[in-house]
């Protein structure tokens, strides 16, 4: 897949994309169009819209997590800690001291919650009483969530030449090196002893 970034423009622009013939996968862009023989999808959570007008139907949701940042927090914290009931954790980062938590089932584009923005506050202040809340900042993510938790890494099947690596649910960014290797593997042909079965969408 070229590397464009997955915003909602661009998805616009490759949803009827990329399409196969002669071998080759094609791919329209807004700058060029582009052909290869092998290509890998990894779009977070964004990929289940690329794939669809492939025929291809997969349960991916939104795992959606929110955050807010405190970047003049008047404390910090030697450690990261959870609130076990309130199920969030602060940690104090560079730029100040983060409180995260939640999970949200939502679509992709669903609006925020803005009440999650007080909960969470109210939640730090609970953990630091001495917690300076000015000037929060609050965002969210969507995380790449399957039902059973694995992610959707291998070539698809009936799809000749088209790799997925997404669907990590919150271990994208530790996971991401280790599924580089796995596909640079895979596309490059070379020998594994991973069994990706477990990992395809045909399990779906």
């Amino acid at each position: 897949m070229p590397s464009i970034p997955p915003t909602r423009s661009n998805l616009a622009r490759l949803l009827h994309q990329p399409t196969r013939s002669n071998a080759d996968w094609h791919i329209t862009t807004s700058d060029e169009p582009l052909q290869a023989q092998r290509i890998v999808l990894a779009a977070g959570v964004w990929s289940a819209k690329l794939l669809k007008p492939l025929g291809l139907t997969i349960p991916l949701v939104a795992e959606r997590g929110y955050h807010v940042k405190f970047p003049i927090p008047s404390c910090s914290l030697n450690n990261s800690v959870m609130d076990v009931d309130a199920k969030v954790v602060a940690s104090s980062m560079i730029g100040g001291l983060r409180v995260s938590g939640t999970a949200e089932i939502a679509d992709i584009d669903a609006p925020q919650d803005p009440q999650k923005k007080s909960i969470l506050i109210a939640q730090a202040k609970a953990m630091i009483p001495d917690l300076d809340t000015a000037d929060a900042r609050f965002w969210m993510v969507r995380r790449p969530s399957f039902p059973d938790s694995l992610p959707a890494i291998g070539e698809v099947d009936g799809k000749p030449g088209l790799y997925t690596a997404f669907g990590h649910s919150h271990y994208g960014l530790v996971m991401a090196p280790k599924t580089g290797e796995l596909v640079v593997d895979l596309v490059s042909e070379r020998s594994l002893n991973v069994d990706f079965r477990q990992f395809s969408l045909a399990r779906f």
